[in-house]
């Protein structure tokens, strides 16, 4: 990546982590100014870019809100490598007003914290918490397969299988955020398990990305009651959790995690040899690619990077994941259906030596 593109790629970073930082507000009708540190620097170094390159530029926090919500990625003018970002990719979904996948996986980029950082913080300490690898890999399934829950039950909570597990993990959970409140209501899609919105004006969303015809919604008109995992944890663990379930359920062998971290697991190979895989949905290639290369340098070894099958199919997804690997990265892009196939598919690792 060249120090333009690369110096671009790190406004943009910016930008998304401001505007996380701006909507992670509790109660946006008690915002008081000045706008938080995070999001008006970012205006400030996009303003300046853009005025030396004599691009148009944002006049202030509210415009540039409208940008990431109205403007598609590629018309900010920005020197990004080919292949990056999808076109069309926004910082905030211009429908239900939420930071979009896109956002918080740029946002993850870069030493500093970000969204996914803040996940395996918050998984470490669970993790020291367990103990062991095996109750922290219980309580991980635990988080998967409950990242919101509308109407907590606190019989099934308190039964003798599940109350352990519980007393681990539910300091993790917290209230729904107000601005996911519609009518009085809370909603959960029943796709992607994650929280959504309903309204006249916009229809549905979620925040998994389910195909707007299949899509399915829960509602609960005791908002107050529901709790959900932290956005990070929803979006790095729980959604991509659901195929890692399905995954490990169709391997011939056991998966072992390594811990702690957002779910790197090794397994034996059919011909004996162990493989180490980890699951992502992400919506951007190119971010994905740059992670998964971090991951495999700090495992040492070669790492499978396994994806839905929709996610595999998307158009150009597995060439612009590829292009941005850097040089020798031994990583590579497989579907759900190929990872766990009775047999090779005959694509070869990639090794960009």
């Amino acid at each position: 990546m060249t120090e333009d593109k690369r110096m671009d790629s790190d406004l943009l970073i910016s930008v998304a982590r401001g505007v996380i930082e701006l909507a992670s507000i509790a109660r946006p009708s008690t915002f008081r100014l000045p706008y938080p540190a995070g999001i008006q620097l970012a205006l400030d170094q996009l303003a300046l870019s853009g005025m030396a390159k004599g691009y148009p530029v944002p006049v202030g926090v509210p415009d540039l809100m409208s940008w990431c919500r109205e403007r598609g990625l590629e018309k900010w003018e920005l020197n990004l490598p080919e292949g990056f970002l999808t076109s069309g990719a926004r910082l905030i979904h211009p429908t239900a007003g939420e930071p979009s996948r896109t956002c918080v996986e740029l946002a993850s980029l870069r030493p500093g914290g970000g969204p996914e950082q803040e996940a395996e913080t918050l998984l470490a300490g669970l993790a020291s918490t367990c103990g062991t690898v095996e109750r922290f890999a219980d309580c991980r399934d635990f988080l998967i397969r409950r990242p919101v829950m509308l109407r907590p039950d606190p019989l099934e909570l308190l039964r003798p299988a599940v109350a352990q597990t519980w007393s681990l993990v539910k300091g993790l959970y917290g209230s729904v955020p107000d601005r996911f409140l519609t009518a009085g209501l809370v909603h959960c899609c029943l796709g992607c398990g994650l929280l959504a919105k309903s309204t006249k004006a916009i229809g549905s969303w979620c925040e998994g990305g389910c195909i707007p015809a299949s899509r399915e919604l829960e509602q609960s008109y005791e908002p107050k009651l529901a709790l959900a995992l932290p956005l990070t944890l929803r979006l790095f663990l729980a959604l991509p959790g659901r195929t890692e379930l399905a995954v490990r359920s169709g391997l011939m062998d056991q998966a072992r995690l390594l811990p702690p971290g957002l779910g790197v697991h090794r397994v034996a190979g059919q011909d004996g040899t162990l493989r180490t895989f980890q699951v992502h949905d992400r919506e951007q290639p190119g971010p994905a690619a740059l992670r998964a290369a971090e991951i495999a340098a700090l495992l040492g070894g070669p790492l499978d990077i396994v994806v839905p099958d929709d996610v595999a199919a998307r158009s150009e997804y597995r060439q612009n994941f590829d292009r941005a690997l850097p040089a020798g990265a031994r990583v590579r892009l497989l579907s759900a259906s190929e990872f766990t196939a009775p047999r090779p598919t005959g694509r070869a690792r990639r090794n960009h030596a």
